[in-house]
């Protein structure tokens, strides 16, 4: 059978291994295999285009050397705000949890594949070939990054708002990791969230919430 692979699906693979050049792609998958033949997946090129060739709306995206939580979330995100490459059929499933159909949050996805060694994202039944940014590039590149205004160094023993800030975001952007207690202490639930973003991220494992940490953070 002739088919290919969905344009939105091509764009948004190609920022990922922009923003992380030298992650691991060993879980990387777009094409099913037989396992996958014999099953409904999208990973099964069973939507056809107007050519009548088969289209592949499905990838899995390696979580090593990417910030995989930030990265599902953010896919989310872009769900929730009616991005047509997503909507209608698309979704998108990470350490044991998928989207909700409206992608307004997360639910318990209790498949065979609990997706703790991929991050999947499957596309629109439609608009699977629509163009667009993924808003993926911007803060994982190489080398030093420069620090946001204004932002204050934290570390074990920190208190006050910026923390309070910095834990809720990270329960914001981060659930699969970062439930922590807003409370203002930069306690060790604190230490182990940023140092689990920190590894994710490629940063030095220090638990230290200085320049870098902060730019990878994306805070807003």
């Amino acid at each position: 059978m002739a088919w290919r692979l969905a344009q939105a699906l091509i764009d948004l693979r190609n920022e990922v291994n922009t923003r992380w050049p030298h992650r691991d792609k060993r879980s990387d998958g777009t094409i099913g295999d037989a396992a996958h033949a014999s099953r409904a997946s999208d990973h099964n090129p069973w939507v056809k285009d107007a050519a009548g060739v088969g289209v592949v709306r499905a990838l899995d995206i390696d979580i090593d050397g990417i910030d995989a939580a930030w990265l599902a979330e953010h896919l989310r995100q872009h769900g929730q705000r009616g991005d047509r490459r997503l909507t209608n059929g698309g979704y998108v499933i990470f350490n044991r949890r998928i989207t909700n159909p409206n992608f307004s949050g997360w639910h318990a996805y209790t498949g065979r594949n609990p997706h703790t060694s991929h991050v999947h994202v499957s596309f629109s039944r439609t608009a699977y070939d629509d163009r667009g940014s993924w808003g993926v590039l911007g803060g994982g590149g190489e080398g030093p990054a420069p620090a946001p205004s204004g932002r204050p160094t934290l570390r074990a023993g920190s208190t006050g708002q910026a923390v309070r800030d910095l834990q809720a975001f990270l329960n914001r952007v981060y659930p699969a990791y970062s439930r922590l207690a807003v409370d203002g202490i930069f306690g060790p639930n604190t230490t182990a969230a940023v140092k689990e973003f920190q590894r994710r991220s490629g940063l030095a494992v220090d638990g230290i919430v200085g320049p870098r940490t902060w730019a990878k953070l994306g805070f807003r």
